[in-house]
C-alpha cells in the first residue's frame, strides 16, 4: 500500500512538472545535439533512465541477499528437524521447591 501511495505521489509530481515546463530545450552532448524537445519529456526520460540504472546497480545485491535468505532458511529447517527430541519426559514434577 505504501508503494502504491509513493508511486502515485511521484506520478503527480511528474504531471505537475510536465504542465509547468512546456518550453523546448536542446541537449548538447559530446558527439552532437538533439533536436528541440519539451523540457518535461527530457525530465521524464531522465527519470526513467535513472530508475533503470538504479535497478541494474542494485539487482545483483538484491539477488545475492535473496539467495542468502533462502540458504539460511533451508539450514534452519535442517537444524530444527535434526534437533527434534524423540523422548520427552512426561513425569516432570511441577511443585519443586
Amino acid at each position: 500500500m505504501i508503494r502504491l501511495i509513493f508511486a502515485l505521489i511521484i506520478l503527480a509530481l511528474l504531471a505537475v512538472t510536465a504542465v509547468a515546463n512546456k518550453d523546448t530545450v536542446q541537449i548538447n552532448y559530446i558527439f552532437g545535439t538533439t533536436s528541440p524537445l519539451p523540457l518535461y519529456l527530457v525530465l521524464i526520460i531522465t527519470f526513467v533512465i535513472s530508475g533503470l540504472a538504479l535497478t541494474f546497480i542494485l539487482l545483483p545485491s538484491w539477488i545475492r541477499d535473496k539467495m542468502e535468505i533462502r540458504r539460511l532458511r533451508r539450514r534452519l529447517q535442517e537444524t530444527e528437524s535434526s534437533n527434534t527430541p524423540t523422548n520427552i519426559p512426561t513425569n516432570i514434577p511441577t511443585n519443586i521447591k
